[in-house]
């Protein structure tokens, strides 16, 4: 059984979410002033995990992690944005403890992150790579639904003219987008829940916003 808890933080209203399943609770990035939320919300948690490393979406790293003293996991190639304060913004930095490699897989159970999933009862968290918005940037799988972080959103995708943001590999993860063959819902970094199949259809519209 899992469930999702939603709620939006800073000027940017970013989402931090928190999924609760029978093993633990998921913190998804954790955004401005989210610690106090976090912490009131979590029974069982077992990880920290950032879809990407813009300060909107890492902003209570820190403040959690040391708190909590659960693992911290964000892509290999955005973890540069969580080692140090690069855009200057009064961000504490928070080494994350594991640098995702694209398209890796983790499993946990009740008692945190598993060497290997072999005969144990756990849940599954797939980083799945769709680099454009940032170098690093994934959308997060668990369970029968996927967090997407600024990738794609309700109607919109992510912006690919920021700093360390790239055009041409946003074309690309579009791309690829476009050719996952199922369906399941999608839960945004700002705004509403939709799903694959909703944005697919908007796909050739999207590739003239870039």
């Amino acid at each position: 059984m899992i469930e999702i808890l939603k709620k939006a933080f800073g000027i940017y209203e970013t989402n931090c979410y928190i999924l609760k399943s029978e093993y633990g609770d998921f913190i998804i990035d954790p955004g401005q002033n989210s610690t106090s939320w976090v912490l009131e919300n979590v029974n069982n948690p077992l990880a920290i995990l950032n879809t990407h490393g813009h300060f909107d979406h890492i902003w209570c790293n820190a403040e959690l992690k040391d708190e909590l003293k659960i693992p911290l996991l964000c892509p290999k190639d955005d973890a540069f944005m969580l080692k140090s304060d690069c855009f200057d913004l009064g961000l504490s930095p928070k080494a994350p403890d594991i640098e995702v490699e694209n398209n890796e897989i983790f499993y946990f159970n009740a008692n945190g992150l598993l060497d290997s999933s072999d005969d144990v009862d756990c849940i599954k968290v797939e980083y799945m790579f769709f680099p454009g918005h940032t170098p690093g940037c994934s959308m997060i799988k668990i369970s029968d639904c996927i967090f997407s972080g600024d990738f794609i959103f309700k109607r919109s995708i992510g912006r690919s003219d920021f700093p360390y943001s790239s055009v041409e590999l946003m074309r690309d993860s579009l791309n690829r987008f476009g050719k996952i063959d199922y369906d399941m819902p999608l839960y945004p970094g700002h705004g509403e829940a939709t799903s694959i199949k909703a944005e697919q259809k908007n796909l050739q519209f999207y590739m003239h916003m870039i």
